[in-house]
Order: structure tokens, then C-alpha cells, then sequence
């Protein structure tokens, strides 16, 4: 036992540093990493909290970033380094959890943890899924001991609904998981007034609540719109069912479905994917019931609300271990069929895992750093930087570490709203903005090459448009009256 958890906190160990080599070594921060960075840094709490709707994201990353830039302005340093830090202590959590506390053997554990979602998209990119898994696997730790610990339980599944909408449908399932388990034992009626059920319930209501209140609009400042033109038709339907789940499983056995869209041999394959799910589970009934109910609210979140891509459908995925847990702890073992199954979900998530470590070394994740740091070595700081689109700027702005502007306001910026929309300000507008500022020509940052119609006088200065993982290019300007 003790030469076992010896090897579990190695692997740990192990598994954290070859993330710290990856990600302060090779990964550039990009728009959506820097987005929560630059609200938590410039935003009081408070402002912070009333301003999550904006997102479409529950509180907990952001709070848990916050603390990080109020130690930042204290201390001073490089700002991605201390985003990068918070990350990286958050990933340090999840895969102590991991190895230490979930009783997996350990090469499962190890084929498991160099999956791709596990190691490279929720662990290396700098966003709050990080904290879906800490918090899930904790709950896959403690479901079953719930009548022991219903407390720790009821808190885990609040946290879980702070983090993303995908993760309160976890904590959903793992409610529904601890329902069947106490009517193993009582009936229905008898369960709930279980004090132990009434503490899970009583967790998992609050934290609905409180998501409910902090993320959902309040107000006609955002229309919440399907990411297609209708939810529930054929073609939503369908993208959703291909992505959730052989483009997740079997991530790089099909092209991106958001991106090729759907085809028959990807529905049929998908079909697969959950007939053999279903099979790998069957002998545990409650895991089985807890693992659809999940699948089922989110496909159905998908078809009608926001279908995802690569990056959310991974929370499936990561539900997927957690029952897999769930069903190890029941007493259950894989046959041979089972570990056909479980072989082909795995090899196929450590293949996507090394095509994105070789991407990552050998390219960038963004163009951003190189672009912010040629402006802060190039431009002096009585020069005014503006910028056309907010959005696609704001991790350059972060890298230069000064103010960029943004017309018409004229004001500075370090972060965006998805409600706003992209002003194109006419070149003699700029003039006007120089004019104001009393400088004799600005610099213009934009994310795609201006129209040399509409700004006859800019003169393009820089270029930063090679292959970057996330395609963010930047086209540096000049512009002045002469």
C-alpha cells in the first residue's frame, strides 16, 4: 500500500511538471484566457460578480482568478506568468486528486490522465474547466459516501454549479446518482426526508440558485440567441449528436463536425459510440442511469442552445471518467469486451493528446505575444495604440502591457463585452482622435488586413499572420496626415 501511493504521488509529480515545461515554456495566452485575466484584474468584486452575465459563465474561475491579480498588483511581474501560475496550482489540484485519492490502478491512471482533455485542453489552456475536473473528481471521490459525508457532498456540488453550465448538469447526474443509491435502501418518500439526502439536495438547489442569479441576463442589455438559426432543427440536431460523441471518444478518428459538418458515416459511427457506452456500463444500473441523464441534458442543451465544439463536448468526456469511477468503486471490472471499449476511447485520446503537444512546440498558440511585444519595443508610450475589434486585441493589449483606445469612444479598454459590436471608425475619424491626443500619427492594430479604400494614408508597418493554433493574426499600421 505504501510503495502504491509512493507511485501515485510520483506520477502526480511527474505529470504536473511536464505541464509546467508546457505551459511557461511553449504556450501563448490567448483571447479567452486573457478575457477573465483582464475583468478580474480591472473590475471590483463586486462589479465583477454583477457583470458574469455578460459571460454566459458562472462565478468561481473568475473569483479564484481575481485573487490572483490583486497579487499581482501588489507584487508587480508578468502578468501571464501569474495567470499561468493560477492555472497550474488549480491543474496541480486536479491531478493530486487524481493519482492520490481515485482508486483506478495506476496505468489506467496514467492512460487516462494523457488523454487529450484531461492533459492538454482543460489542462494547459488557461480556463475554468480546469476547476470542472478538480471539483467533479472530488464528487466522484464522495458520491458514494454520501450518508457518511453528505456536508462535503452538498458543498461539492454547489462549487460544481459555479463553474460552467456544462458542470451543473454534472451536478445534476451526481445528485440523481445519490437519489438511486438511497433507493437502493428507502423508498422514494423515505429518501427524502433522509437528513443525508436533504443536506445533497438542499447543496445542489442552492447552487442552481445561485447560478441562476449571477449568469442568466437580467436585463434587454443581451439577447440570448441560438448559435444557430433554429434550435431543435435536423441539421442542429445533428451536429450536436456527431460532436457529443464520436468526435469526442474517438477525438481524430472524423474531421471537427463544427468545421466539415455532419456526415452519414459520423452519425453512424456516433450511434456506436453510445451503444458501446452503454454496454461498458450496463451491469451497474445507477452508474448507467446517472451517465445518460447527463448525456441527455446536454444534448439537449446542444440542439437547442449553443451546439459547442471540441472544447465543450470535452466535458462529456470528463463526466465519462468520473463514471467511470463511480462504476470501479461499485466493484465492477472490465471483461474483454470492456477493455476493447475503454482501449479505443483511451488510444485515441493519447493520439489527439501527442498531435497537440508536437502542434504546441513547433508552433504558437496565438500571434499575440509576438505582436504585443514588437509594440512595446517599437512604439513610444506618448503614441496612442488603437485598436479595430476590442475582442481580437485584448490579449495583444495584455502582452504590450499599456493602453490601447477604442473608437468611437476614444477611451482606453482591457476587455470586451459579447454584446458589443465592431465599430469601424472612418479614417478621418482617427485624424480627429490624433488631433485630440496632439500627436502627429497613430498606430493601428487590427486582426485582418485594413481596406486600403477606407484608410488610404494607413501604411501597413508589421504582419504577424503565420500559422498560429488558434489563428489569431494581427496587421500592425501607421497612420498620419502627411
Amino acid at each position: 500500500m505504501q510503495q502504491s501511493r509512493f507511485f501515485s504521488w510520483l506520477s502526480a509529480g511527474a505529470l504536473i511538471l511536464a505541464l509546467a515545461i508546457l505551459k511557461f515554456g511553449f504556450h501563448e495566452i490567448w483571447k479567452d484566457e486573457w478575457q477573465v485575466w483582464m475583468m478580474a484584474r480591472d473590475m471590483g468584486w463586486l462589479e465583477l460578480l454583477q457583470n458574469l452575465y455578460f459571460e454566459g459563465h458562472p462565478a468561481l474561475w473568475y473569483l479564484y482568478v481575481k485573487i490572483f491579480t490583486t497579487l499581482y498588483q501588489v507584487f508587480g511581474g508578468a502578468q501571464h506568468l501569474w495567470l499561468q501560475s493560477a492555472h497550474l496550482l488549480a491543474g496541480m489540484g486536479v491531478f493530486y486528486v487524481f493519482f492520490v485519492r481515485l482508486r483506478f490502478p495506476l496505468w489506467l491512471k496514467w492512460s487516462l490522465a494523457l488523454g487529450y482533455y484531461l492533459f492538454f485542453e482543460y489542462g494547459m489552456v488557461n480556463r475554468g474547466y480546469i476547476f470542472v475536473m478538480l471539483i467533479a473528481f472530488l464528487l466522484a471521490e464522495a458520491a458514494p459516501l454520501y450518508q457518511k459525508k453528505p456536508l462535503r457532498v452538498a458543498l461539492l456540488l454547489f462549487l460544481l454549479c459555479q463553474v460552467e453550465v456544462f458542470s451543473l448538469f454534472m451536478a445534476g447526474a451526481f445528485t440523481l446518482y445519490v437519489l438511486l443509491q438511497s433507493w437502493r435502501e428507502y423508498s422514494f418518500l423515505e429518501s427524502l426526508k433522509n437528513r443525508s439526502v436533504q443536506q445533497v439536495l438542499a447543496g445542489g438547489i442552492a447552487g442552481v440558485l445561485v447560478f441562476l442569479l449571477t449568469v442568466v441576463p437580467r436585463s434587454s442589455e443581451r439577447n440570448l440567441q441560438a448559435a444557430f438559426a433554429e434550435p431543435f432543427a435536423s441539421d442542429v440536431i445533428q451536429t450536436a449528436f456527431q460532436g457529443n460523441f464520436v468526435n469526442t471518444y474517438w477525438i481524430g478518428l472524423l474531421p471537427d463536425t463544427n468545421v466539415f459538418g455532419v456526415t452519414t458515416l459520423g452519425l453512424s459511427l456516433s450511434a456506436v459510440v453510445l451503444a458501446l457506452l452503454i454496454w461498458f456500463f450496463w451491469k451497474e444500473k445507477e452508474v448507467l442511469l446517472t451517465f445518460l441523464f447527463f448525456h441527455l441534458v446536454y444534448f439537449l442543451f446542444c440542439s437547442g442552445f449553443y451546439p459547442g465544439g471540441v472544447r465543450q463536448w470535452g466535458m462529456s468526456y470528463i463526466f465519462f471518467v468520473c463514471c467511470l469511477h463511480l462504476w470501479w468503486q461499485s466493484g465492477q471490472r472490465p471483461d474483454w469486451s470492456r477493455y476493447v471499449i475503454l482501449g479505443s476511447i483511451l488510444l485515441a485520446q493519447i493520439a489527439y493528446t501527442y498531435r497537440a503537444v508536437e502542434k504546441e512546440l513547433l508552433f504558437p498558440f496565438t500571434n499575440a505575444r509576438m505582436a504585443g511585444e514588437f509594440l512595446k519595443k517599437n512604439v513610444p508610450e506618448e503614441v496612442p495604440i488603437i485598436a479595430i475589434n476590442k475582442f481580437e486585441a485584448t490579449p495583444v493589449l495584455a502582452y504590450t502591457g499599456r493602453d490601447f483606445y477604442a473608437l468611437p469612444e476614444g477611451e482606453t479598454f482591457s476587455y470586451f463585452k459579447w454584446t458589443e459590436k465592431i465599430y469601424l471608425p472612418p479614417q478621418q475619424e482617427l485624424f480627429l482622435f490624433a488631433d485630440f491626443k496632439k500627436v502627429g500619427g497613430i498606430i493601428i492594430i487590427s486582426y485582418q488586413p485594413l481596406d486600403p479604400a477606407r484608410y488610404p494614408n494607413a501604411r501597413l508597418w508589421q504582419t504577424f499572420d503565420d500559422f498560429n493554433l488558434k489563428n489569431e493574426n494581427y496587421y500592425i499600421y501607421t497612420l498620419s496626415k502627411n
